[in-house]
Protein backbone atom coordinates (compact mmCIF):
# COMPACT_ATOMS: atom_id res chain seq x y z
CA UNK A 1 0.00 0.00 0.00
CA UNK A 2 1.15 3.49 -0.80
CA UNK A 3 1.82 5.94 2.02
CA UNK A 4 -0.16 9.15 1.45
CA UNK A 5 0.11 12.43 3.28
CA UNK A 6 -3.26 14.10 3.82
CA UNK A 7 -3.03 16.39 0.78
CA UNK A 8 -1.92 13.55 -1.53
CA UNK A 9 -4.76 11.42 -0.22
CA UNK A 10 -7.43 14.04 -0.92
CA UNK A 11 -6.01 14.65 -4.40
CA UNK A 12 -5.96 10.90 -5.07
CA UNK A 13 -9.61 10.49 -4.05
CA UNK A 14 -10.76 13.60 -5.95
CA UNK A 15 -8.99 12.33 -9.10
CA UNK A 16 -10.60 8.89 -8.87
CA UNK A 17 -13.94 8.67 -10.65
CA UNK A 18 -15.16 5.89 -8.33
CA UNK A 19 -14.43 7.59 -4.99
CA UNK A 20 -15.70 10.44 -2.87
CA UNK A 21 -15.14 11.46 0.75
CA UNK A 22 -18.44 12.98 1.75
CA UNK A 23 -22.11 13.08 0.87
CA UNK A 24 -22.12 16.46 -0.85
CA UNK A 25 -23.96 17.35 -4.02
CA UNK A 26 -21.80 16.80 -7.10
CA UNK A 27 -20.64 20.21 -8.32
CA UNK A 28 -22.35 21.77 -5.28
CA UNK A 29 -20.75 24.46 -3.11
CA UNK A 30 -19.06 21.85 -0.85
CA UNK A 31 -17.78 19.65 -3.70
CA UNK A 32 -14.23 20.99 -3.56
CA UNK A 33 -10.73 20.25 -2.32
CA UNK A 34 -10.98 22.49 0.77
CA UNK A 35 -14.16 20.79 2.00
CA UNK A 36 -12.60 17.34 1.53
CA UNK A 37 -9.51 18.49 3.46
CA UNK A 38 -11.85 19.63 6.25
CA UNK A 39 -13.41 16.14 6.35
CA UNK A 40 -9.97 14.52 6.57
CA UNK A 41 -8.66 16.95 9.19
CA UNK A 42 -11.73 16.43 11.41
CA UNK A 43 -11.14 12.66 11.45
CA UNK A 44 -7.34 12.55 11.33
CA UNK A 45 -5.94 11.14 14.58
CA UNK A 46 -2.27 10.60 13.76
CA UNK A 47 -0.51 8.36 11.27
CA UNK A 48 -2.32 5.15 10.50
CA UNK A 49 -4.82 3.28 8.40
CA UNK A 50 -8.00 5.07 7.39
CA UNK A 51 -11.12 3.79 5.67
CA UNK A 52 -13.71 5.21 3.33
CA UNK A 53 -16.89 3.17 3.60
CA UNK A 54 -19.77 3.41 1.13
CA UNK A 55 -23.25 2.01 1.56
CA UNK A 56 -25.79 0.98 -1.04
CA UNK A 57 -27.52 4.37 -1.06
CA UNK A 58 -24.30 6.31 -1.61
CA UNK A 59 -23.79 7.18 2.03
CA UNK A 60 -20.14 7.68 2.89
CA UNK A 61 -18.09 7.54 6.10
CA UNK A 62 -14.41 8.22 6.67
CA UNK A 63 -12.71 6.92 9.81
CA UNK A 64 -9.49 5.55 11.30
CA UNK A 65 -9.25 1.77 11.65
CA UNK A 66 -7.07 -1.01 12.94
CA UNK A 67 -6.34 -2.82 9.68
CA UNK A 68 -5.74 -6.18 11.38
CA UNK A 69 -9.17 -6.02 13.04
CA UNK A 70 -10.75 -5.12 9.69
CA UNK A 71 -9.09 -8.07 7.94
CA UNK A 72 -10.24 -10.43 10.70
CA UNK A 73 -13.80 -9.12 10.32
CA UNK A 74 -13.67 -9.48 6.51
CA UNK A 75 -12.31 -13.00 6.85
CA UNK A 76 -15.32 -13.96 9.01
CA UNK A 77 -17.70 -13.18 6.14
CA UNK A 78 -18.24 -16.57 4.51
CA UNK A 79 -17.61 -16.43 0.78
CA UNK A 80 -19.92 -19.35 0.09
CA UNK A 81 -22.74 -17.61 2.02
CA UNK A 82 -22.18 -14.11 0.63
CA UNK A 83 -21.61 -13.72 -3.09
CA UNK A 84 -20.66 -10.06 -2.62
CA UNK A 85 -17.57 -10.71 -0.45
CA UNK A 86 -14.47 -9.96 -2.50
CA UNK A 87 -11.10 -8.26 -2.58
CA UNK A 88 -10.71 -6.08 -5.63
CA UNK A 89 -7.56 -6.93 -7.58
CA UNK A 90 -7.74 -4.56 -10.55
CA UNK A 91 -6.75 -1.33 -8.81
CA UNK A 92 -3.00 -1.61 -8.34
CA UNK A 93 -1.35 -1.45 -4.97
CA UNK A 94 -2.05 2.10 -3.74
CA UNK A 95 -4.87 1.00 -1.44
CA UNK A 96 -6.90 -2.03 -0.36
CA UNK A 97 -10.51 -2.39 -1.55
CA UNK A 98 -12.75 -4.93 0.25
CA UNK A 99 -16.42 -5.64 -0.18
CA UNK A 100 -17.97 -7.14 2.95
CA UNK A 101 -21.54 -7.48 1.78
CA UNK A 102 -23.73 -6.17 -1.00
CA UNK A 103 -24.13 -2.88 0.82
CA UNK A 104 -20.71 -2.38 2.42
CA UNK A 105 -17.62 -1.44 0.41
CA UNK A 106 -14.51 -0.24 2.23
CA UNK A 107 -11.27 1.18 0.85
CA UNK A 108 -8.24 1.38 3.14
CA UNK A 109 -5.41 3.90 2.93
CA UNK A 110 -2.21 4.51 4.89
CA UNK A 111 -2.16 8.22 5.73
CA UNK A 112 0.54 10.19 7.52
CA UNK A 113 0.81 13.77 8.74
CA UNK A 114 2.21 16.16 6.19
Amino acid sequence: MKLFNKVEFVKFVRNNDEMYLSNVEVDGKDDNFDYDMKVVNEVFDGNGCYCIEWGSRGECDFFKVNLVDELVEWNKVKEDENEFRYMRDDIGSDYLDLCFEEEIIRCYFLIVEG
